[in-house]
């Protein structure tokens, strides 16, 4: 009965977090209920099922946003996105071997702290992996929030002196004409979300409920029925849970791990700020985009925010958007594929190490 509760007290804050418009406000809202009940309450902890569950939410939820007419869209900007996302993942593989180095971190923990896959993505593999979840989902929800709330400022200054192609309006995020009534939309959701569950059960890959969900829901949408977006509440449930989960695992230790990190934490995180402009300089050099739309369609920070911001500035939104969802997908793909490689790589460094 107190997970429950719990869950629901994680709910209710998220809804408020979100209602306030805070950046990643279900998840962050859900996160400070479970880490105050871990740290002034008493322990507690949830089955793999309910991570498992809330993956599979967020994952249906991404799937079934996803157009064809995305992939057509942005078909001339898929080398230059190719180019900065290559640069910006060997820049933040750098960036975690510094945390590591100057920090009481492990290899793994530092480098999920680092990669911008998305804050979903890497608490699921720092679970898969056995990696510090409590420094990693703190590392990913600052970097988040610090991106969200400040490159939307950056992006209206920029507007303002920097010439830039307006447009009329967006042709992303329009729901099919033949799309389902909400009522047997939600069954549609509630199918996927149990063809994940029992697909990830019998073919387990890294983060495998949020990788199918997200397959499953394309090719549903795509192939048999366009479906309409995924209600808000609903997204937020499986936000909820994933934070809750997530922050009853932060226990005293990760916050005294956080503490001693101290300034280095800062530094990378200052870095990474930065080095969001260097890769959206090289992609805004090889496209015809101006440079506040190609700010937004490359800084790692969220779809539905970025897109938001670029309508809000009479940009292309549609772009913004399109780029955006690739981007996450592409990161999605390659990060769980790279990461076994990398980490067996660290494994085997500090193995020599240790024998020096």
């Amino acid at each position: 009965m107190s997970k429950i509760l719990l869950i629901l007290v994680a709910f209710g804050v998220g809804f408020l977090f979100d209602l306030l418009n805070i950046p990643a406000g279900w998840l962050l809202g859900a996160m400070l209920v479970g880490v105050y009940y871990r740290l002034m309450i008493n322990d507690i902890a949830y089955p793999n099922l309910l991570f498992d569950l809330s993956l599979a939410v967020i994952g249906v939820s991404i799937g079934i946003s996803i157009k064809v007419s995305m992939f057509k869209e942005v078909a001339n900007y898929l080398l230059p996105l190719a180019v900065s996302m290559m640069i910006l993942l060997v820049a933040s593989w750098i960036l975690g071997k510094i945390l590591n180095r100057y920090s009481n971190l492990d290899a793994k923990t530092a480098l999920f702290c680092c990669l911008p896959a998305g804050a979903s993505v890497m608490m699921a593999l720092s679970k898969e992996y056995k990696a510090n979840l409590g420094i990693v989902a703190a590392f990913q929800t600052v970097r988040i929030m610090m991106l969200v709330a400040t490159i939307p400022i950056v992006a209206g200054l920029m507007s303002s002196f920097l010439s830039t192609k307006e447009v009329e309006s967006s042709s992303l995020g329009q729901v099919a004409d033949n799309a389902l009534p909400m009522w047997l939309a939600v069954f549609s959701y509630l199918f996927l979300i149990v063809l994940t569950l029992v697909v990830a059960k019998k073919w387990r890959i890294p983060i495998a409920p949020f990788l199918y969900s997200i397959l499953l829901a394309f090719l549903f949408h795509v192939l048999i029925q366009p479906l309409p977006p995924m209600p808000n509440l609903g997204v937020g449930l499986g936000m909820a849970m994933l934070g809750v989960i997530i922050g009853v695992r932060f226990d005293r230790k990760s916050l005294a791990d956080i503490k001693q990190i101290g300034w280095t934490s800062v530094a990378i995180l200052l870095a990474f700020f930065f080095l969001t402009f260097v890769v959206t300089f090289v992609f805004y050099l090889m496209t015809p985009l101006d440079f506040t739309t190609s700010l937004l369609a490359i800084v790692p920070a969220g779809a539905p925010q970025m897109a938001s911001v670029a309508a809000s500035l009479q940009l292309d939104a549609s772009v913004v958007a399109a780029m955006q969802v690739i981007r996450l997908l592409v990161l999605i793909l390659i990060i769980p594929a790279l990461v076994p490689f990398l980490v067996s790589k660290e494994n085997k460094e500090a193995t020599e190490m240790d024998h020096k």
